[in-house]
This record gives structure tokens, sequence and C-alpha cells, in this order.
């Protein structure tokens, strides 16, 4: 027996159950666990209980069993993960957390149900948190941008809060990628100390990597400072301000590009429908058509990491301080040692 008290035989690797979207599905959560797997299998069992996607079915990718078994915004998904987890009879469970990751405000309630119907599993419970919400910053605005209204902000508080404490006390080991996190959790959360570990956001390094002139080279953009965004398009990151101070840059070097590059977040089209039209006309207004380069579509991995490779600098100047967490884009282009603003 472990110090949970499961039953686990000596010598047989542990088998994980690791609950969470899962790629095709393209959010920053989903690719975070499929890097996340390809070392977990190194040292224990993996089996992936992932959202389907448009996949239904059960598959082995790279020695991992998943099972595609519920969808976003399905009331149902909780009973739909539990049925799996107590199918694979696993040594532990592992869960990806955020916010909106299982669906909308109200699906996203249901989050504590699931981690209370597979505490009933007797199955030690770990959740990796990858966004915490300073209690300070829980306002009428915070609720109005993130589309749920300014109206009982109060209320809406006190329910955030007690979701977030309620994780913390239905989990066996919580997980997040930085001090800052863990500090929030525990004053704001009244998490308890000796069940919060930090486990800083890992990076992966890039067989891919090409030699910067190179790269400018088969981009077209030969003899140019390229200046690099790159990340989910939302609210909250910058872009704003990165347009708007870009005409300063220029006047120091006519030559440079600005690349803007990634796919709208998955929540724009509800949350800001308007945004990437704004952001286009800012690009307008500014007379940067020919300097601004903006690619609102989801880049391969090769393709990224050459434009990563002819940048000059990359920029991250993210403005949003009422969600915390660690940053996946700042994780990719940190081994091509660019210097980076953020």
């Amino acid at each position: 027996f472990n110090h949970h008290g499961v039953r686990h035989r000596k010598g047989d690797p542990l088998r994980c159950c690791v609950v969470s979207p899962y790629p095709p599905e393209r959010c920053g959560i989903a690719f975070y666990t499929a890097d996340l797997v390809k070392e977990l299998i190194k040292h224990v069992n993996v089996v992936v209980i992932a959202n389907k996607n448009g996949l239904s079915k059960t598959s082995e990718e790279d020695h991992v069993k998943i099972i595609r078994c519920w969808r976003r915004n399905d009331p149902f998904y909780i009973f739909q993960i539990l049925r799996e987890v107590l199918r694979e009879k696993p040594d532990i469970i592992h869960v990806q957390h955020e916010y909106l990751a299982y669906g909308v405000r109200k699906y996203a309630v249901l989050f504590l149900a699931l981690l209370f119907l597979l505490r009933l599993t007797l199955r030690p419970i770990i959740v990796t948190m990858h966004s915490v919400l300073p209690k300070s910053e829980l306002t009428s605005h915070f609720f109005l941008l993130h589309g749920v209204g300014h109206r009982l902000a109060l209320v809406k508080k006190a329910v955030t809060f007690l979701l977030t404490q309620l994780i913390g006390r239905l989990s066996h080991a919580i997980i997040v990628h930085n001090g800052f996190m863990r500090d929030l959790l525990i004053s704001d959360y009244v998490f308890d100390e000796e069940r919060t570990y930090v486990i800083p956001h890992g990076v992966n390094v890039p067989f891919d990597k090409m030699e910067q002139k190179m790269a400018k080279i088969t981009l077209g953009l030969n003899g140019k400072k390229i200046v690099l965004f790159f990340g989910f398009i939302m609210p909250g990151k910058g872009l704003e301000c990165l347009i708007k101070a870009f005409p300063a840059v220029l006047q120091k070097y006519p030559s440079a590009t600005l690349i803007i590059m990634g796919e709208d977040h998955p929540r724009l089209s509800k949350e800001n429908p308007t945004y990437l039209g704004a952001i286009e006309k800012l690009i307008s207004k500014g007379k940067l058509k020919t300097k601004v380069l903006f690619r609102n579509v989801f880049v391969p991995k090769e393709e990224l990491c050459m434009h990563i490779s002819a940048a000059d600098v990359i920029v991250l100047p993210y403005v949003d301080r009422s969600i915390v967490g660690g940053s996946g884009t700042l994780a990719t282009c940190a081994p091509f040692g660019k210097p980076t603003i953020a």
C-alpha cells in the first residue's frame, strides 16, 4: 500500500490515468499534456482520458493508450471520464485543470463533481492548475471582460473563491508552474503548503532549429530585422501596445518587420468576436500593412521553429494581470536563445 492506502504490487510499473484535453485539440493544455506524456511513459504506464474532438475511438499513439470519451460543454463529461477511469484501474489519477478547459462556466463548475467522483475510486488525485486567479482581481470588470456580466460581482467572486478552494481540498496534491502561483493559492485560497508543489513548465529542445540567415532567406525576409509575436491571439496579450509601439521601432530600423503569428483562442469567437477585426483595423490605421505580417492561422511546429530561428527579438507584451500562469509560448522560444521582451 502507498501512503494514500492504494495497493500497488512491488515491481509492477505505476499505472497513471491522465485526464486532459489532448491533440488534435489546439489549446495550450493539450500541447502541454502531449509533451508531458512523452516524458511520463519513460517511467510509468500512461492512459490518456481525452476529449473526442471529432474522434471517438480508443487508439494507441507512441505506446500510449488514448481513450477519447468526453466532449467540452457536455454535462455528462464527468460520468464519461469516471467510467473509463474505473475500467482502467489506475494507481494514480493526474488531472489537468484550467477554469474553462472542460467547457464554459456552468460546465466548469461540474469539475468539482468530477473530482468528488474520482475521490470515490480511492486513488490519489493530482491536479495541475494551469492558471490561478488572484482574489484581488476578481472585480466586476474581470467578470464583464470574461463574458459573464458585471452584475453581482461579489457573488461571482465568492463562487470563484469556493470553486478554487474546493479543488485544493478534493485533490491529494496540486502542481503549479511557478512560485508566484503557489503563493497565491496558499495566501488567497488557503491551500495546504505541504500538498502544493511547483514543477516549472518544461521546454523542448528544438532539433529543427535553423541558422538565422538561412531561416530569413527561406521565409523571404533576408536583410530585415524581425520582431516576432506568436501564440494564441486573444485580449490581454498586449497586441495593441505592440502595434502602437512599432512605428517607433521603424524610425530606427526602417527595414524592420513585425510578425504576429497564431490562431485565435478557441474562446475568442464567443467572448470577443470583434477582436481580430479591431487588430486588423489598428494595423491599417497605423499605415503598417507593409510592415506588419498578421498570420491568424495555426502554425505547424516546423514552420514555427523556422520563424523563431529567423527572429531578431521576440516580444510577449502581456498586459492582463488577472490570470496568473506559466507561459507555453515563453517555454517554446526559450531554448532558441533569442532576446525576449516579456
